[in-house]
């Protein structure tokens, strides 16, 4: 989908080994292999042998005397395939109705690692968190908002930063969820916000959590935030976020809170 076009390459800033790793594995729509484009019209016309001996491929005579012998051949097909998706109310080995089974994670994207999947919903937090810090540092350092006595520039970057970034990661997952289910509005709006919230705040969690550990412990408070050493803190700071990040995500995606995205 588009918006992980974005995600990615906002996420390069600061896990750029993993995002790309992410991104090249799993990422990309695969390569059509040789001679799939003929599949879909083979799958619409399957090969039938009639009555007249015509060879298997070839369209059969739909207005002959075959067209018992094609209906019994489709409804047994039919049955067939019910039979192993398995009845209604019928209940699998994993305990779920034959006619409601919904498959894990893994399945539903095709087989993907349940690493890679946690990783591709924390980057959607991670990207909003990334550009709200960008943008709230700026402003917070450009109006000189102080919080507190004597007055720190931190405690206001919490609070502008967090705005920022919970606004920003609520955008992009709502154009993850929208084009999956089809719907805007409202309704996926608080969708939105039920999957992202809580990513949103572990992140954010052990990103301020490292931010004060170096504005306090590390340069007591003399480090300047428009300096090539406090954004690469900053980027540390991220890396950080996203692994506090990882064990909220596994749980609103184990628990189908957050839908897995591509």
């Amino acid at each position: 989908m588009f918006i992980m076009i974005p995600v990615y390459i906002v996420n390069a800033l600061y896990l750029w080994p993993i995002t790309l790793w992410t991104y090249l594995m799993y990422g990309r729509p695969p390569k059509p292999k040789e001679g799939e484009s003929a599949r879909p019209q083979r799958a619409h016309h399957p090969p039938h042998a009639g009555a007249g001996g015509e060879e298997a491929g070839e369209p059969h005579n739909t207005t002959g005397g075959d067209t018992g012998r094609d209906e019994s051949s489709s409804t047994l097909n039919t049955s067939d395939a019910n039979a192993e998706r398995g009845k209604p109310g019928e209940e699998d080995k994993h305990g779920h109705g034959g006619g409601d089974h919904m498959p894990d994670s893994s399945a539903r994207e095709g087989g993907r690692p349940m690493f890679a999947t946690i990783t591709i919903g924390v980057c959607h937090c991670g990207a909003g968190c990334v550009l709200g810090d960008i943008v709230g540092e700026w402003l917070v350092c450009g109006t000189n908002a102080l919080i507190g006595s004597p007055g720190r520039l931190l405690w206001a970057e919490f609070l502008v930063d967090f705005a920022f970034a919970f606004a920003f990661g609520i955008i992009f997952q709502y154009f993850s969820i929208a084009p999956m289910t089809g719907k805007h509005g409202p309704q996926i709006i608080v969708r939105a916000l039920k999957a992202d919230a809580l990513s949103l705040l572990f992140f954010e969690i052990g990103l301020f959590g490292w931010m004060a550990a170096f504005q306090v412990g590390i340069f007591d408070w003399r480090l300047e935030m428009n300096t090539v050493t406090y954004w690469w803190m900053m980027q540390l700071g991220m890396f950080i976020g996203h692994w506090t990040g990882v064990p909220i995500n596994w749980w609103l995606i184990k628990n189908r809170i957050k839908e897995p995205c591509a």
